[in-house]
């Protein structure tokens, strides 16, 4: 069993699932709001929020 962490970004209102561009930042594979450009580490608007779900594998 593991746990997997989704970013979202509610800068519009709704919540979106961030996403993971290596091309956009070749640094960091840090996900990213491909609205508003928000990231976990770089949040000004403070629109970040996380949900961490438990993978089940038998």
């Amino acid at each position: 069993m593991s746990v997997h962490r989704q970013w979202f970004c509610s800068c519009r209102g709704k919540k979106l699932e961030l996403v993971t561009d290596p091309y956009v930042e070749e640094d960091s594979l840090e996900p990213t709001c491909p609205r508003c450009g928000a990231s976990p580490s770089s949040d000004p608007k403070r629109t970040i929020s996380y949900v961490d779900r438990e993978d089940h594998t038998d």
